[in-house]
């Protein structure tokens, strides 16, 4: 895509995402640079992938009445999007459309996990954990729904989707993207479950992923200190992308 075009359309997402008080400025400055690599490089459909993964947080967040969290820092950027700007950087280097599918399956991956986390967290069940099979508490990385599974269907089926209609209408790719994101979301699952960090509050004595709560210090509890949310999402989104690297490319 024209390099001014895909400038302007990534100045209209960033000004959306300052609207919305979704970043720190120099997040919101990184997430610019990435959004005009993945549209300039990628062209229109991936910025509409983009888009869709960014609105499907918000949206989710709006219906949901989840309380907003505090602006995304760089390093939340990075995680989060990171992965896919590595992968349309490889596309203009390579000009192998296999990576435009792996980009997809990369962002389907990150979209079913929002939805996995913003829409399972309203399931009226307990979830369980998707190591022990115990019931644990809403909102906990780890912790899964029917609902919450449905969700992360749901996202990957949208990317799938979108660029069946606007990519390459091959079913083949569809299904890799569905269920590459799926699986991806079923990883970050594990992960949250098995390694990240988890502290408990002094105060209520719930487990949380927080380092404050009720306005207290929280003492770790389990899980590897340096492995946090962040962490984990840029390693479920690693797993996609070399997945696929693997199987499609190597």
């Amino acid at each position: 895509m024209n390099l001014g075009i895909s400038i302007i359309l990534s100045l209209l997402l960033g000004l959306l995402a300052y609207i919305k008080k979704a970043l720190t400025t120099p997040a919101l400055l990184l997430a610019i640079i990435f959004s005009i690599c993945i549209t300039h490089f990628g062209g229109i459909t991936t910025f509409i992938i983009l888009v869709v993964v960014f609105l499907g947080s918000v949206i989710t967040k709006l219906f949901t009445k989840k309380k907003s969290q505090e602006k995304r820092k760089t390093i939340q950027i990075i995680a989060n999007v990171g992965t896919s700007t590595l992968v349309i950087l490889l596309y203009k280097i390579t000009s192998n459309p296999t990576y435009l599918l792996i980009y997809a399956a990369v962002m389907a991956e990150s979209l079913a996990d929002t939805l996995a986390s913003d829409i399972g967290i309203l399931s009226k069940s307990e979830p369980i954990n998707i190591l022990t099979g115990k019931k644990g508490e809403k909102g906990i990385s780890g912790n899964i729904s029917i609902l919450g599974l449905l969700s992360s269907l749901l996202g990957s089926f949208v990317i799938g989707i979108i660029y069946y209609i606007g990519i390459n209408n091959s079913i083949i790719s569809f299904i890799i993207i569905v269920l590459s994101g799926f699986l991806g979301s079923i990883v970050d699952s594990i992960l949250g479950a098995s390694i990240q960090v988890k502290y408990k509050c002094p105060i209520c004595k719930k487990i949380t992923e927080k380092k404050i709560h009720c306005k207290e210090k929280t003492k770790y509890e389990r899980g590897i200190k340096w492995i946090d949310n962040n962490v984990v999402n840029l390693l479920s989104n690693l797993s996609v992308f070399l997945l696929l690297w693997l199987l499609l490319i190597r």
